[in-house]
């Protein structure tokens, strides 16, 4: 929702009503692909994010709840959820505000960038600590849950796969081709697969950071699922590490620290780019967005297949 669709008086009452605080002030804030976003001051100097978004969301908004509440529990900075409603037949949250910018605006190759990539790279560590019994798309068991990482994939794959074709995101033999090698990766490192939590967009919109750098919170944690450790490292290397292409080491290095690469990693970290990139193509025709994201996507999913 990158344009409004409530107005200020409506969002303002609303937050109003919600907070108890006849002192609040609204201002539209135009980020995020899934939400429209608000944020929202009192007189107090307390800050918060009202995000609006469908009623169809309300799953899949449940069990990102679950996984901030894992994730604050695990030692994470980030947002508590303050309230949750309606506002003409639309979902409402709203959310404290991590005091911060996101890492968008930090500079490849300078200490901040280093910073930025070692202060990630062990908050992602410490995520990745919270196990999960099973692996799923939702954290609130309203969807299916798989007791092996092959069956959860050939689960995805077969909702990827509908969805491309209706979309028509992926020629058949590209299709084939990315979803065949993906099953197969599955099967290979099904042994080798740990289920935990991981966020899933880890882009640098998602990452705030202090004055120096360092991150000092994690938002937006709606993607957030039950996957395999490697699921995180799509988006940090499709997002964080193509803006920071020289940081690769320093967040590697603060991710695995002195422990040995798990089991079979090359190949886990393989299928998740696969999974992911195949798994943008028909968002991006069916979320409408640039053709700059979904060129970066099919080409990534090309170096995926040709590793």
């Amino acid at each position: 929702m990158g344009r409004s669709v409530a107005r200020v008086d409506q969002v303002r009452t609303f937050a109003r009503e919600a907070l108890r605080s006849d002192g609040l002030s609204a201002e539209h804030h135009p980020v995020g692909f899934g939400n429209e976003n608000w944020r929202l001051r009192d007189t107090d100097g307390s800050c918060y994010v009202l995000k609006i978004g469908d009623s169809g969301n309300g799953a899949k908004w449940r069990s990102s709840h679950v996984a901030l509440e894992l994730a604050q529990a695990a030692g994470l900075q980030v947002p508590r959820l303050v309230h949750l409603g309606e506002l003409d037949g639309l979902l409402v949250r709203i959310f404290t505000w991590i005091d911060g910018e996101t890492a968008t605006k930090i500079q490849p190759g300078t200490d901040k960038s280093e910073r930025l990539l070692g202060t990630t790279g062990a908050a992602v560590r410490t995520l990745h600590t919270v196990a999960r019994d099973s692996f799923s798309s939702r954290l609130d068991g309203s969807a299916p849950t798989f007791s092996t990482w092959r069956a959860y994939v050939d689960h995805r794959l077969t909702q990827i796969r509908s969805r491309c074709e209706e979309t028509g995101a992926v020629e058949p033999a590209l299709l084939n081709r990315a979803c065949a090698l993906a099953a197969d990766l599955a099967a290979d490192v099904d042994g080798s697969a740990e289920a935990v939590l991981c966020h899933r967009d880890l882009h640098p919109d998602n990452l705030i950071v202090d004055s120096e750098g360092a991150l000092i919170g994690i938002i937006d944690w709606d993607a957030a699922e039950a996957w395999d450790r490697a699921g995180d490292w799509f988006k940090l290397e499709f997002d964080l590490l193509s803006a920071h292409p020289d940081g690769s080491e320093i967040l590697r290095n603060a991710y695995f620290g002195s422990d040995p690469l798990p089991e079979k990693w090359a190949e886990r970290r393989r299928l998740v780019h696969l999974i992911e990139s195949l798994n943008i193509l028909p968002n991006a025709v069916t979320q409408e967005w640039t053709d700059e994201f979904s060129d970066r996507a099919r080409a990534h999913l090309f170096d995926a297949l040709d590793e």
